[in-house]
């Protein structure tokens, strides 16, 4: 059987598998690839989450500068926000997120993040894709740029 994906365009991936092909968004992507690590994971007798999977997207956001972030936690909602910092506990996601809300928001979520009462798979999951949907969009319109140690400009 073949498989493949191809970029299409900024936001569009043409997968093949078999002799079907389907034209899929960036989200949809990480979901075929979360999707086919639990398979993996199974076929071999291991375990694998789901939710760990969507939470390693989530953290992608320590990849974003400072005025990216801003622009990520303005056009998501604060609860999303907290389930996606409730269930990640990093610390490293949790600075960079308080650092770059405003002064009231970041003292609310602490105090939130102090109390947790942490959400359901179910709920953390819808809560960690609307953030990440959020930042490939962002990605996509170019708002925003990931910056890992591999990045470099000519």
């Amino acid at each position: 059987m073949k498989l493949g994906i191809k970029k299409v365009h900024e936001n569009e991936w043409l997968v093949h598998i078999g002799y079907a092909s389907i034209r899929l968004d960036r989200f949809s992507v990480e979901l075929l690839n979360i999707t086919l690590e639990h398979l993996v994971a199974l076929e071999h007798g291991q375990t694998h989450s789901t939710l760990t999977s969507y939470i390693k997207l989530g953290c992608r956001i320590r990849e974003l500068d400072d005025a990216g972030v801003q622009l990520l936690v303005r056009g998501v909602d604060n609860q999303d926000l907290l389930k996606l910092m409730l269930v990640a506990q990093d610390e490293t996601l949790n600075e960079v997120v308080l650092r770059n809300v405003g002064g009231i928001l970041a003292k609310q979520l602490k105090a939130d993040m102090a109390n947790p009462a942490p959400p359901n798979n179910d709920v953390a999951k819808a809560a960690i894709k609307r953030v990440v949907e959020k930042m490939f969009e962002l990605e996509c319109q170019g708002k925003i740029e990931f910056f890992d140690k591999n990045t470099q400009y000519i």
